[in-house]
């Protein structure tokens, strides 16, 4: 399948979101990636639903949105108008109703693993999954550093994949995805989400020029 790529959007500055959401889509981008973060699955408080609904209405870009929260399946539905809605396996018991959730209100639904967490925690909901994203990093933890192990759990999970004829299901990594990694990582994984590497000078327009140059097998 094409590679693809998700800009996070809130590594930009959220006073001039309208702003910089336009230049992405001029630029070329494809869809927003939006995280939302409790402070208690991950020791950081981040978006919220009016933020997002905020979002939906100065972008017509598909918005794909990351729930790192505790009992996703609760938070779901404040997010309608999503194109994508991934939540994590370490986070509730009840991970086939949070994904029953995402597509009830019409988004893609996607199961998501942190760095140290084994594959088998995403095998079970694979028949109600579309994606599975495998973060890179230990999110919340600002200048959180990549973890090289994630790219053999991403190989990894594109051979279990195969084996299990679902390979339809797209594999995503997230986190502390940059130029200099970029390669190697679309090696192993469909697509990729990135923030702050597209939102540092010398600007979104260029930076995301340049990953998508990646992605299309070319030179940063």
């Amino acid at each position: 399948m094409p590679k693809a790529l998700s800009v996070g959007i809130q590594a930009a500055d959220l006073g001039r979101l309208a702003e910089v959401a336009a230049a992405l889509a001029e630029a070329g981008a494809e869809r927003l990636h939006f995280d939302v973060m409790d402070g208690v699955f991950v020791p950081r408080l981040m978006g919220g639903a009016e933020l997002f609904a905020a979002l939906r209405r100065v972008t017509e870009l598909p918005l794909e949105v990351h729930l790192m929260t505790m009992h996703p399946e609760r938070h779901v539905p404040a997010f309608e108008g999503a194109e994508r809605i991934t939540v994590h396996a370490e986070a509730t018991p009840h991970l086939h109703r949070a994904l029953a959730e995402a597509e009830r209100i019409g988004a893609r639904p996607g199961v998501a693993l942190l760095p140290g967490s084994h594959l088998s925690g995403a095998m079970g909901v694979l028949e109600a999954a579309e994606h599975v994203l495998l973060v890179a990093v230990d999110p919340g933890f600002p200048g959180a550093r990549f973890v090289p192990a994630v790219l053999k759990k991403a190989k990894k999970l594109k051979e279990k994949l195969k084996e299990l004829d679902k390979e339809g299901i797209a594999v995503g990594v997230d986190g502390g995805v940059n130029l200099e990694n970029l390669a190697a990582i679309v090696e192993v994984a469909d697509f990729v989400v990135s923030g702050s590497a597209v939102m540092k000078d010398p600007g979104p327009g260029e930076n995301l020029k340049r990953f998508l140059a990646v992605l299309e097998g070319g030179r940063a």
